[in-house]
């Protein structure tokens, strides 16, 4: 994919993915795949280049889960994951295309989302459906079908973005309370010390009246 920004938060959703998915064990080639569909090494061209081109309108956080339906899938040694990442790669442009051509007035990135994630689904785990399958089941569904999956799929990311907002407005009261409490407490203790009478004395061992 093309390099995107990649705040802390979208790097931790991807390492939880990541880590979750049973296929994943940080090989060689998945830590390859990983650099290109981050941007931080050259893109293959039979495969990142292409999927970066035609994802290039995503947002960000759907390019990160876009990733973790990926990254896992490589470096398998199953002749049978190969092709199902080919079909995949093969199968991004027809699939938009079609998604395109079924909601004319689709954004080219709602239409990215819909097409990818769909395939994604279907054809990156091998069995699931063929490429004819996949094909003739994208191609029966309605314009009303699609919106709907896209408005689901954003609807599960501002969720989350709302649910990450709310825990970052916890921690930043819960550290602006502990601020408070402390100046109160200095403040407290300044005015203690100002405003005291008595002070002990060590060489007598008393305590004393300050003479003001």
């Amino acid at each position: 994919m093309d390099q995107f920004a990649f705040p802390f938060n979208l790097q931790g959703r991807l390492a939880v993915d990541l880590i979750t998915d049973p296929d994943f064990n940080a090989n060689d080639e998945q830590i390859n795949a990983l650099k290109m569909g981050l941007g931080l090494k050259k893109p293959s061209e039979d495969f990142w280049a292409p999927v970066g081109k035609l994802t290039g309108a995503m947002e960000a956080e759907d390019k990160v889960n876009l990733l973790a339906h990926i990254v896992p899938r490589f470096g398998s040694g199953d002749p049978a994951q190969e092709a199902a990442l080919m079909t995949f790669v093969s199968g991004l442009k027809p699939t938009i295309k079609v998604v395109q051509s079924t909601s004319a007035d689709m954004s080219d990135a709602d239409a990215a989302i819909a097409a990818s994630e769909l395939l994604a689904c279907e054809t990156l785990r091998p069995g699931r459906s063929t490429r004819e399958d996949f094909a003739t089941w994208v191609g029966a569904l309605t314009e009303d079908e699609l919106k709907e999956y896209v408005a689901r799929r954003k609807a599960i990311r501002q969720d989350s973005m709302k649910e990450l907002k709310a825990f970052q407005d916890e921690r930043a009261a819960a550290v602006q309370k502990v601020e408070d409490d402390q100046k109160r407490m200095m403040e407290q203790v300044d005015t203690a010390r100002k405003e005291r009478s008595m002070v002990f004395n060590e060489k007598t061992g008393k305590m004393e009246m300050i003479e003001k």
